[in-house]
C-alpha cells in the first residue's frame, strides 16, 4: 500500500529556501537551527540555600511543517525537537551533563474537513515534553523534572449562515509529572509522582459582521481527574513549615465563558478584547479517602483554615477573566503587540493559581535583511491550596538575526528571567528555594529549505 500511494503521488520539488511542494495544495517545509547557548543559572537555583551554576550548552533544533490545503480537507502538522547538550570542562563533584536535554519534543496537528459546508469536522491536538532542571548538580542522572501532556479538542463546527459559525467539542487533556532519581531517593515514592486527566465540552461562535471583524463566544466545562489524591512531600523542607508526609492533591469541577470583539480595525490597528468570569470546584473527599485507605494506618485528614486542598475559586475577583491583545504597525515591517490575560488553571502541586500576565513585544525590520525582535513580560501567579504563595515572573528578551538568503540566517540573543516572591519577604523566608535568576545568550544559525 505504502508503495502504491508513492507512486500516484504528485513529483515534490524544490530549491532550497522554496519549500516543499506536493502538487497545488500541500507545502513540507524542513528546516534545522544549530548554535550555541550560555545560561548563567544552569539549575535555576535560589543562589542562597543552593549554589549557582553556570553552562554553555550545543542546542540543535530540527523542525517540520506540513500544510495541506484541499477544497474537502485542509491539515496543518508541526514537529520540533530540542536538543541541548551541555560542555562539562571542571573537575569537580557538578554533574552538568545531567542537565542535559535529549527529550523535549513538541508537535500539533490540526484537521479542518468540509471548511466551506454547513457542517464541517474539525480535529486539534498539541503533544509536548518538557525538561526543566531541577537544583540537583550533583546527582548523576538527570536533573530534569518532566512535564509530557497531550491536549486533544474535536467535533462540528457549524454553519448556519455566511457571517456565522460555531464549534460544539470535545476536550481531552492528559498530563503526566515525573521527578529525578535522584529527587525521589529512599524516600518510597515514584519518579512518576502524578498523571492528570481533564475532559469536558467546549462551545465557541463566532459572528463576522464586518469582513475583518468578529464577535466571539466561548463557553467550557472541564473535569479534572488526579490518579493520585495524595502525593509524597518529596524535597527540601521549608524552614518553619510542615507539610506532613503527603500533600493533598483533589479533583476539580471547573467551568467558564468568555465573550468579546476581534478584528482588523484599520489597516495599521488589529485589536481583541475578551471578557468572562469562571469558578473551580474542588472535592476534598478524594484527598480524605485516600488518606484513609494507607495501609496500615487509620490516620483521619482534617481539613483546618481557608488555605487547604478544599480551597476553591469562587471569589469574584479571582474567577474574572479578561483576554486582550493590540497590535500596532506604524509604519511597513515594523509592529508592536501588547497583551494582558487574567485567568486561573488546576496547579500540580496545590490546587490552583490565578495569574495576570502582560507582554509587551516589538518585531521589525531594521535594515533589509536584519530582522530585530524584543520582548519583555511580567506575570504574577497566586497559588491557593494546601501550597499557597504568591510569586513574580520577569522576563526580557533582546535578538537580531541577519538572513542570507530565503534559505539561511543566523542571528544573536540574549535575555534574562526571574521568578521571585512578591512578598519582600518571600513569606517569612519559606519560599526563598522556590525563586532564581538566569542571564542567557544564544548564538545560532537556522537552514530552511
Amino acid at each position: 500500500m505504502a508503495l502504491a500511494v508513492v507512486g500516484i503521488a504528485p513529483p515534490a520539488g524544490a530549491a532550497p529556501g522554496d519549500h516543499i511542494r506536493v502538487g497545488d495544495a500541500a507545502v513540507l517545509t524542513p528546516s534545522v537551527m544549530s548554535g550555541f547557548e550560555y545560561n548563567s543559572n544552569v539549575y535555576l537555583a535560589d543562589g542562597r540555600e543552593q549554589n549557582v551554576f553556570g553552562g554553555a550548552s550545543w542546542v540543535l533544533k530540527p523542525e517540520l511543517q506540513l500544510e495541506f490545503k484541499g477544497n474537502k480537507v485542509q491539515i496543518d502538522f508541526g514537529a520540533g525537537w530540542n536538543l541541548k547538550k551541555f560542555f562539562d570542562f571542571q573537575d569537580d563533584n557538578i554533574e552538568l551533563q545531567n542537565a542535559d536535554r535529549f527529550t523535549d519534543f513538541n508537535a500539533t496537528f490540526g484537521v479542518l474537513a468540509l471548511p466551506k459546508s454547513l457542517v464541517g469536522v474539525r480535529l486539534d491536538d498539541r503533544f509536548e515534553v518538557q525538561g526543566q532542571p531541577g537544583e540537583l548538580p550533583t546527582a548523576e542522572e538527570s536533573a530534569l523534572l518532566v512535564h509530557l501532556s497531550n491536549d486533544t479538542n474535536g467535533g462540528l463546527t457549524l454553519r448556519p449562515g455566511s457571517a456565522l459559525e460555531f464549534d460544539v467539542l470535545g476536550n481531552v487533556g492528559v498530563d503526566r509529572y515525573t521527578l529525578p532519581e535522584s529527587l525521589v531517593g529512599d524516600s518510597g515514592g515514584e519518579a512518576n509522582i502524578n498523571n492528570r486527566t481533564s475532559y469536558g465540552p467546549v462551545v465557541n461562535g463566532r459572528w463576522r459582521f464586518l469582513p475583518k471583524t468578529s464577535l466571539t463566544g466561548t463557553a467550557s466545562v472541564n473535569w479534572t481527574n488526579w490518579e493520585n489524591n495524595l502525593v509524597s512531600a518529596i524535597g527540601p523542607e521549608a524552614d518553619g513549615v510542615d507539610y506532613g508526609t503527603y500533600i493533598g492533591k483533589p479533583d476539580a469541577l471547573a467551568w467558564r465563558t468568555m465573550w468579546g470583539v476581534r478584528g482588523q480595525f484599520t489597516p495599521k490597528l488589529a485589536a481583541g478584547v475578551e471578557v468572562g468570569y469562571g469558578q473551580m470546584y474542588y472535592d476534598e473527599t478524594g484527598v480524605i479517602e485516600a488518606g484513609q485507605s494507607l495501609a496500615g494506618s487509620s490516620q483521619e485528614i482534617e481539613i483546618i483554615g481557608d488555605e487547604n486542598f478544599a480551597r476553591d475559586l469562587t471569589s469574584f475577583s479571582e474567577g474574572f477573566l479578561v483576554n486582550a491583545q493590540l497590535a500596532y504597525s506604524p509604519i511597513r515591517n515594523h509592529k508592536v503587540t501588547f497583551g494582558y490575560r487574567k485567568d486561573f488553571q488546576d496547579a500540580f502541586f496545590t490546587n490552583y493559581v490565578a495569574y495576570n500576565y502582560l507582554f509587551l513585544r516589538y518585531e521589525g525590520i531594521a535594515i533589509q535583511r536584519l530582522g530585530v525582535t524584543g520582548e519583555v513580560t511580567y506575570r504574577i501567579d497566586a497559588f491557593h491550596g494546601e501550597i499557597s504563595r504568591d510569586d513574580q515572573n520577569v522576563a526580557l528578551k533582546l535578538g537580531g538575526a541577519w538572513s542570507f538568503n530565503d534559505a539561511l540566517s543566523a542571528g544573536l540573543s540574549a535575555g534574562w528571567t526571574e521568578r521571585a516572591c512578591v512578598d519582600p519577604e518571600c513569606e517569612n523566608g519559606v519560599f526563598y528555594a522556590t525563586q532564581y535568576d538566569n542571564f542567557w545568550g544564544l548564538v545560532g544559525a537556522t537552514f530552511t529549505y
